[in-house]
């Protein structure tokens, strides 16, 4: 019992140092004398991750999901390993078998909308950021994408509805504005795309993107 208390302490002391990898070496020993503990091991995937070590931490969350097929928590860190590790697919079913156990899991509808984005499946992505916005409709993170892959498939009025209010929710967004601007300048509103590219300045003047699209609609009637 003193054995387990001292390595148990020995792992907490390197842990609050932030010394990691010592950590990582001594949960490393007590997972390998432990195997039953699942959560240890969980956290021993959280922290190879944290360090880079991205398959070895697959490995481990696998092994936990092998023994405990409904552990939320080590199916979010394997799925986020996975896309980390640009296996998007594989990613991709762990989000979905998080939202068959619990629907309400917002941020695996995030990562499934940021996955699809990345496979080219527009649609599929559209539908897993509504999700989010279903689950939580104040979430300027999945307005804010949806509205971008609205953007990528030019239906620019669509973005405007996700946009508008989240500007209204975030007026420091200087990106937010930007993208407002370009979407009403896509769609002939150039007073309102005006205003907009203004405002994108206004909080970050260093955004040369915005200064040339400003530029240029200003200047749209000149010969």
């Amino acid at each position: 019992m003193r054995s387990d208390t001292y390595c148990f302490d020995d792992f907490d002391q390197h842990l609050l140092e932030g010394n990691h990898p010592s950590a990582i070496d001594k949960l490393r020993k007590i997972v390998e004398d432990k195997p039953d503990k699942f959560i240890l091991q969980k956290m021993l995937g959280d922290l190879l991750y944290l360090e880079g070590h991205i398959t070895e931490a697959i490995s481990t969350y696998e092994r936990v999901i092998e023994r405990h097929p409904q552990y939320i928590s080590a199916l979010y860190g394997l799925g986020i390993a996975y896309y980390r590790s640009g296996r998007l697919r594989k990613a991709l079913e762990k989000f979905a078998q998080i939202t068959r156990i619990n629907p309400r899991m917002a941020m695996a509808y995030y990562w499934m909308g940021i996955s699809y984005r990345h496979l080219g499946e527009e649609d599929k992505s559209i539908e897993s950021y509504k999700k989010l916005i279903e689950i939580s409709p104040d979430s300027h993170i999945a307005n804010y994408h949806l509205a971008g892959v609205y953007i990528f498939q030019r239906k620019y009025r669509e973005a405007i509805k996700y946009l508008e209010p989240l500007a209204k929710k975030s007026p420091e967004n200087a990106e937010v504005f930007y993208r407002l601007g370009m979407c009403y300048h896509n769609i002939g509103m150039y007073e309102d795309a005006i205003e907009n590219y203004k405002k994108a300045l206004e909080l970050n003047p260093d955004n040369q993107r915005c200064r040339d699209m400003l530029d240029l609609i200003i200047h749209i009637d000149e010969p």
